[in-house]
């Protein structure tokens, strides 16, 4: 028999923001709206000496002003485990349910998840670690069984620090995809390999450099599509899945720190992807390609500012995101810009 001293904490945080896009669906047939963002998240923490016991909930509410029917509604509850084995040694495990509602057309992408994940990561000193880990999530889409599944991922990730003020990340995972529903004339599973790799910079006081590379590959092929009204509906197009496309991206940012309490980034990015299992077509239905190929480059600036200094637990934030897609499918040209500007409350 054992005994330990815990210490509990309860933690409360809310944020409100505003989006402006002015193309809401990334698609050639530009729409606008403005959207307002609420999130209530609250966490209680039980903590010893070498154990981090986390119980939390957040809730999010997404409101569109002119397509209300692309409102949802977001709820999420978990518990996470941080317990440190030995000086070199930390085990991290957690758990969480989610389930999303949309209003009225879009009941159809509702959907329910289950996610684990379990890792565990080694210090070699206090700047250089090894994490690897697993991760397990089913979605269940309540009104749409046929595209409900499980996804098993396994990583390993290294980050280490030098003298000269850089940073280094290695990481690279392989994926599975499980449908849950066996169809013949449809592939049932799917496999994914992501590589990457980033380096970050201290070039002068309180500024940082920082630079990626991601190579995302697909070992083998799966797409399911269902028809409705003489017209074909791709999970791809559904559900933007992140196993229907393979492809490259690299970026670079830049932070500043003007203050302990002011700060900004912008950031630079270009991707290209190709959708090997998503066809082109033209409006009548004509096939025009065997398959989509995209390549998109993206600019955002990003605006921080701590308020504690005048109203306590406040903190402020303002974004300006701005992208172009070109695509062989010439619904997907398309460019968007983003504006957001919202408010966080903690305590």
């Amino acid at each position: 028999m054992f005994s330990n001293a815990l210490y509990g904490q309860f933690e409360v945080s809310s944020e409100f923001f505003r989006y402006s896009d002015d193309n809401i669906y990334n698609s050639s047939i530009k729409i606008s709206d403005n959207i307002y963002n609420a999130a209530l998240n609250g966490a209680y923490n039980f903590a010893s000496e070498k154990n981090t016991l986390q119980l939390y909930t957040q809730n999010t509410m997404s409101y569109y002003q002119i397509n209300m029917n692309t409102s949802s509604f977001l709820r999420k509850v978990g518990v996470v485990d941080n317990l440190q084995l030995s000086e070199t040694n930390q085990l991290n495990l957690g758990a969480n349910y989610s389930l999303k509602n949309n209003r009225d057309t879009f009941t159809l992408l509702d959907f329910s998840q289950i996610s684990a994940y379990g890792n565990i990561r080694h210090y070699f000193s206090e700047s250089d670690f090894l994490t690897g880990g697993y991760i397990y999530y089913n979605n269940s889409f309540t009104n749409f069984s046929l595209f409900s599944h499980d996804v098993h991922k396994a990583f390993i990730r290294f980050n280490s620090s030098f003298e000269t003020e850089t940073s280094l990340i290695l990481s690279s995972d392989l994926s599975t995809k499980l449908y849950s529903e066996k169809i013949e004339t449809s592939a049932n599973e799917t496999f994914q390999l992501n590589l990457s790799a980033q380096v970050g910079q201290s070039i002068a006081k309180n500024t940082g450099l920082s630079a990626y590379f991601q190579l995302k590959s697909n070992l083998s092929q799966a797409v399911r599509s269902f028809s409705f009204d003489s017209t074909v509906f791709y999970q791809d197009e559904l559900f933007n899945d992140v196993f229907s496309s393979e492809g490259y991206e690299a970026g670079v940012s830049l932070t500043k720190l003007f203050s302990t309490t002011f700060g900004a980034k912008a950031e630079l990015v270009y991707s290209k992807r190709q959708f090997s299992t998503l066809p082109v077509f033209d409006y009548d239905g004509n096939i025009l390609a065997s398959e989509r190929r995209d390549s998109q480059i993206a600019f955002g600036i990003e605006l921080q500012k701590d308020l504690s200094s005048t109203l306590q637990g406040f903190a402020a934030h303002f974004n300006w995101n701005y992208l172009y897609n070109s695509s062989n499918d010439s619904f997907y040209k398309y460019d968007n810009q983003l504006f957001s500007i919202g408010l966080d409350y903690s305590f």
